[in-house]
């Protein structure tokens, strides 16, 4: 059961990432003097917090699944 919970919680925040990401390539279209990178600036900010919490669920896949199967130690 923990593992299936750990499944449903990462297809949640993958389809929230993908939210996040979609949200701000829709943004990329409005015209706005806050810019970063030559981009919508709050486009670019949601871009970047979605790639920043990509980064974080891929590090936490790794760390809390495939270390224990490094080790080779059971639950």
């Amino acid at each position: 059961m923990d593992n299936l919970q750990k499944i449903a919680n990462r297809i949640a925040l993958g389809v929230v990432l993908a939210a996040l990401i979609v949200g701000a390539a829709l943004m990329m279209q409005v015209n706005t003097r806050f810019r970063i990178f030559g981009y919508p600036g709050l486009a670019m900010l949601l871009f970047l917090l979605a790639a920043a919490c990509g980064f974080v669920l891929i590090l936490t896949v790794f760390l809390n699944d495939d270390w224990r199967v490094w080790r080779k130690t059971p639950k």
